[in-house]
């Protein structure tokens, strides 16, 4: 598998992903499906928009070369696994700590960070959910366990 047919797959996983956001919110009250939405139908224009440029690029290449460049497959799936820990973590945990702890573990292991800058982009990203939370009256659902 090359770099382009792998950058498709993923790609192709997340306008997946946003459509399916999408068609859930569908199913929110009115108030509720607001934000997200409109999120998930710009992740879907967006990433549809992409894939679109991706798939004529790795048409037009000539090189076999380019054609045949091999690429380990672990590499996309790992991060397609990031998302769906993420999603996992949202509905058994609740969006606050899913994204705290998700956001915390991907900058130390994903981007090499140091503890103290992470735990602070943490904090900050908390701090600005909370507030746009408060701002735009959003009750974010609960989740398994309650919280």
């Amino acid at each position: 598998m090359n770099k382009s047919l792998a950058n498709i797959i993923f790609t192709a996983f997340i306008f997946i992903l946003f459509t399916a956001a999408a068609l859930e919110s569908l199913t929110f009250s009115r108030l509720a499906q607001f934000f997200p939405l409109y999120i998930s139908i710009a992740g879907s224009v967006l990433s549809l928009i992409y894939l679109i440029k991706i798939i004529i690029e790795h048409v037009k290449q000539s090189s076999p070369e380019e054609r045949h460049e091999q690429l380990q497959i672990l590499k996309p799936l790992r991060y397609i696994g990031w998302i769906l820990g993420y999603l996992l973590f949202i509905y058994v945990f609740g969006m606050l700590i899913a994204t705290a702890v998700f956001l915390f573990v991907f900058l130390i292991l994903e981007s090499k960070m140091k503890v103290l800058s992470s735990v602070l982009s943490v904090a900050v990203m908390l701090v600005l959910i909370t507030y746009l939370s408060a701002a735009i009256n959003i009750a974010w659902p609960s989740s398994l366990l309650g919280f």
